[in-house]
């Protein structure tokens, strides 16, 4: 379909478009502001190519477009039409132009304007506009010089930009710089550059979707990553809430434990006061009897053991024992605690077009114990840890008496092509007691995969922190934590 034009001026389509001498087209509201603005002793310039038109033949009123009898719409014969295909030889109005264009067997018709060829003139007789643009044995409507509408394009002018007839570039545009469209090989050149940009475009177009399908590959990997990464929270939420759930239980275990013991003794001193008072209520009723017979032998021989039961119930101690039960001291949730067990977020940035590779809160840390690090001259080799593609280890070495080195080796890289990097790195011996004590090093170098490095720092005086049980660097079986943070990757060599 062919390329809509537009107003230099105003850059819309045109409306009820004019062309100058020198060929260029403008709305005629446009130029006619132009012309109020800018004109002087009859003439003004071209907005385009600066040549000077002349007024005094008949003003701007020379440039108006020639009357048109406007059809109606041959698809909808309702609207007033606007447009007419060669194709189709059809009248076609706004609305109906639209869905015209957007049928597939309709993209390469030819559709125009009335005012853009000779073709939609007013009829000089009978013949119908139609029958005109039918008889008319014109190739196609854009080949035709704008100015001289029954004359062909002969030349374009390369320093106006524009197609023009031989009348044309006699009068306003002879000695620019020029090509000959009569000429074959000429033609064949301007197809063969089209061509070849179009053919840049469609390589263009063929990069953009391979990128389009990294970004899309890559954003499923974000995707498909962070629901496994929430999956494994959600796991360890529940593993931590199960072993919650255990203590718990076997808090209350304890505590009901306790609570059987003291309700036993109470069982217990209640059943024997109990029996007491029964045998006394029993021996009260016997003595009741005794007194409403008329024996005085029998009073005289109970009272004697009345007697002996009131002193021992008497003598008998009515204290309440002491009471031991359980009681459970709500803590107060630390949630740096709760954050520390549930673990951490390791992100990573890569950008391994550049050679960089910036890492945010990228750390992960090792556990030693003191006693299995070498003594002078040894070395403790940690895991190994992947970062980004890197694979990364802390190393203890013992210097000295008193003197510890950490070392961050690079063990190996998901590329092969890599033959080193440089690391900035942030070292942490963590104070599990109070974090503000914990010791932080920062160290950087060059590292090599497989290769020992240089990324390593120096702390002294760890001998007597480590060997204090109450200093906090140290658990109750002696070991200790290093902490590791990748800050930055950069000067990656690739071979």
């Amino acid at each position: 379909m062919a390329e809509k034009e537009v107003c230099s001026i105003c850059l819309n389509e045109f409306q009820q478009r004019v062309v100058l001498d020198c060929a260029h087209p403008f709305c005629f509201i446009c130029l006619e502001d132009y012309v109020n603005k800018t004109s002087t002793k009859d003439q003004f310039q071209c907005p385009l190519c600066r040549i000077f038109i002349n007024l005094s033949d008949g003003g701007l009123d020379r440039f108006k477009p020639k009357p048109i009898n406007i059809p109606q719409c041959d698809v909808c014969t309702e609207d007033t039409s606007q447009y007419f295909c060669r194709d189709c030889d059809q009248y076609l109005c706004k609305s109906c132009k639209t869905m015209h264009d957007k049928l597939k067997s309709c993209k390469d018709h030819v559709v125009s304007r009335y005012d853009e060829t000779q073709i939609y003139q007013a009829p000089t007789s009978h013949e119908t506009i139609k029958e005109k643009a039918s008889a008319s044995s014109i190739p196609n409507p854009k080949d035709f010089c704008l100015r001289h509408e029954k004359e062909p394009v002969k030349v374009y002018c390369k320093d106006c930009t524009v197609a023009v007839c031989l009348k044309c570039f006699l009068a306003d545009h002879n000695g620019h710089n020029y090509l000959d469209l009569q000429e074959d090989e000429v033609r064949q050149s301007i197809r063969h550059d089209l061509q070849s940009l179009n053919d840049e475009l469609k390589k263009q177009i063929t990069n953009f979707q391979k990128h389009y399908d990294n970004l899309n590959s890559k954003l499923t990997e974000v995707k498909n990553c962070t629901k496994t990464e929430c999956d494994k929270v959600d796991a360890q939420v529940e593993k931590i809430c199960s072993e919650f759930h255990k203590i718990g239980e076997n808090i209350k275990k304890e505590m009901q434990e306790t609570s059987e013991e003291e309700e036993y003794k109470f069982r217990k001193l209640m059943e024997d006061i109990k029996r007491l008072t029964e045998d006394l209520k029993a021996s009260v009723k016997y003595s009741v009897n005794v007194l409403e017979d008329s024996s005085v032998v029998q009073v005289l021989q109970r009272i004697p053991k009345v007697r002996q039961e009131k002193d021992e119930s008497c003598c008998r101690k009515l204290d309440i024992p002491d009471v031991r039960y359980s009681t459970f001291q709500v803590a107060e949730i630390d949630r740096t605690l709760l954050t520390n067990q549930l673990g951490k977020i390791v992100s990573c940035h890569q950008n391994m077009i550049g050679k960089v590779v910036s890492c945010h809160q990228n750390m992960f840390e090792d556990v030693f114990n003191v006693d299995t690090v070498p003594g002078y001259g040894g070395w403790y080799y940690g895991k190994q840890h992947v970062v980004s593609g890197f694979t990364w280890r802390i190393d203890v070495y013992k210097l000295g008496s008193s003197l510890f080195s950490f070392g961050l080796n690079l063990n190996d890289v998901e590329d092969k092509s890599i033959t080193s990097c440089k690391v900035d790195v942030t070292c942490k011996l963590i104070n599990k007691t109070d974090d503000r004590q914990s010791v932080v090093k920062q160290c950087n170098g060059t590292v090599r995969p497989g290769v020992w490095s240089d990324c390593s720092t120096d702390l002294t005086d760890l001998e007597r922190r480590l060997s204090n049980p109450g200093s906090g660097f140290i658990d109750d079986h002696r070991n200790f934590t290093i902490q590791v943070t990748i800050n930055k990757i950069t000067d990656i060599k690739i071979d």
